[in-house]
């Protein structure tokens, strides 16, 4: 006899996906996440369309992290063409990508994740005793949803970052301002590092052979931008051999595809940056860091969560770092002409779920190939195997208890489900 426990809709989350757990006479015979989104095949349709049109297109895949998409677009196009951006323009670029880290995070961490450690359904019914976790929430939304506004001239889907740079740049009174609300926003982003300190720590899910996958930064900055990919097993790879190392599949039972590393599921997201990259931190975020490193357990995925927390203090200190340098070369020039030439790049990022890989092929000034890979594909294999850790040690709970644990390890990797369909079944 066979017991379905099953959660159809999981809360809280990106997309559409469920948890299919399967308890029979001997044990946990199945665990499922169901991801059954409808297909959306971006690549496919930006195949022969010119190239500032494709570019515009990419960003519509998530509206969560659209400056990750056209960003990391735009990257493996101008390497396609052959074209470098000046320094300045590669920061500000930085700069714009972190809004994007911050809006999400802020949200995924007050919003869709301290209602489960509270004890709450949904974020609403947080009003009344923790109104200032929420006003926190939506002033730490507010400034990345402003930087990216500012800089790609709208909150979603920034239209105003293009090849060779920016349509235009924000005055220099623009940047003074985002400037003065990041330092107000800072000891927001250190009270989330101390309010997830105190919430529970679980360690049902203890995984001794997590695989952590994140970008080697270029210039020994913590963050985004990397020509390499740094695995935790000690090996590097250039982002151009990619394929050869994250090796999708096809499964039944999802809309899309699993993604492996040396035939095994890997990690990709905040906590596989601070477990590959946490020398390079600084400022607060560096004594944070060593304060709590304790737990930022790479064997656990709920440390992703607090590794996001983390990452709050880190980029809002780096956001004001950067607007300094831009400040400090006042005035720039937003944008260098570029000329299309045919040619193949490819570009790996660090958007806020994890690794995106996004790889061009520019053909007349058109696009003739394109394949991306996002961070939940990267990961839903790995999410998998932690739920079903997470149920061989709970089956035999209280039903509810179990789809309950079950959805908190899937918010824990902060899954964008809709960015990671790519198949269809027939």
């Amino acid at each position: 006899m066979y017991i379905p426990i099953t959660v159809d809709h999981i809360a809280r989350v990106e997309g559409k996906g469920g948890i299919e757990i399967v308890v029979g006479d001997e044990g946990l015979k199945e665990v499922k996440l169901n991801i059954i989104e409808g297909p959306r095949f971006f690549e496919a349709i930006t195949i022969g369309k010119k190239l500032d049109e494709a570019l515009a297109i990419y960003p519509r895949i998530c509206s969560f992290c659209s400056a990750s998409h056209k960003l990391t677009a735009i990257e493996a196009a101008e390497k396609a063409i052959g074209f470098t951006p000046r320094d300045e323009i590669q920061k500000l670029r930085e700069l714009l990508y972190i809004g994007d880290m911050i809006e999400s995070h802020a949200l995924h961490l007050y919003l869709l994740v301290l209602p489960d450690y509270l004890g709450y359904g949904n974020p609403l019914s947080m009003v009344d005793k923790y109104k200032k976790e929420i006003e926190y929430a939506l002033a730490l939304k507010n400034i990345g949803s402003k930087v990216m506004d500012y800089l790609g001239s709208r909150a979603i889907h920034q239209e105003n970052a293009v090849l060779g740079g920016f349509g235009k740049l924000p005055t220099k009174a623009q940047f003074e301002e985002l400037k003065r609300e990041l330092k107000e926003a800072l000891p927001l982003a250190e009270y989330t590092v101390e309010l997830f300190a105190k919430l529970e720590q679980f360690s049902e899910v203890e995984d001794k052979e997590n695989v952590h996958m994140a970008v080697d930064p270029r210039d020994g900055v913590y963050g985004i931008y990397g020509d390499y990919i740094k695995v935790n097993d000690g090996f590097k790879f250039p982002v151009e051999d990619y394929r050869n190392h994250i090796i999708e599949k096809v499964v039944e039972h999802s809309f899309a595809k699993h993604s492996f590393y040396k035939e095994k599921p890997f990690m990709v997201g905040a906590i596989s940056r601070v477990v590959n990259n946490a020398d390079l931190l600084y400022g607060k975020a560096k004594e944070l860091y060593e304060q709590y490193k304790d737990l930022l357990r790479y064997d656990n995925c709920f440390a992703n969560n607090f590794a996001q927390a983390l990452e709050l203090v880190y980029f809002t200190e780096r956001a004001i770092d950067l607007i300094d340098e831009t400040l400090a070369k006042w005035e720039i020039r937003p944008r260098d002409e570029v000329e299309l030439k045919d040619g193949f790049g490819v570009s790996i990022t660090e958007a806020p779920r994890g690794l995106l890989v996004y790889a061009l092929e520019v053909k007349d000034g058109k696009v003739a190939y394109a394949d991306i890979i996002t961070p939940t594909a990267m990961n839903l294999a790995i999410m998998e195997r932690h739920v079903r850790l997470m149920a061989e040690k709970h089956y035999q709970d209280d039903p509810e208890r179990l789809k309950l644990l079950s959805e908190m390890t899937v918010r824990a990797f902060d899954p964008c489900i809709s960015c990671s369909v790519h198949v269809v079944k027939l």
